[in-house]
């Protein structure tokens, strides 16, 4: 399992502070990575809010990127990355 998403099954990553630090590649990954772990049978307890915040952040980043301004992160998505 990758270090990023063992650090959020783990409890080794706060689930606010933590993703608000990553950039939208890592936070893609991590999306990706968790919905593999939802198409399971039985999925691991708490996967489905990881992924959830995940999804989350990257709506807030797309948002943020409609509106021409820069995430804490401090980057700005090459492509929309929202939810609607």
């Amino acid at each position: 399992m990758n270090a990023l998403l063992s650090s959020c099954l783990d409890g080794e990553m706060d689930p606010v502070k933590g993703l608000a630090k990553l950039s939208v590649a890592e936070l893609t990954f991590l999306a990706d990575a968790l919905f593999r772990l939802l198409d399971v049978g039985k999925p691991e307890f708490g996967v489905k809010s990881w992924y959830d915040a995940v999804l989350d952040e990257l709506a807030v980043r797309g948002e943020l990127a409609a509106r021409g301004e820069r995430s804490a992160h401090g980057e700005q998505p090459a492509v929309d990355v929202s939810l609607d």
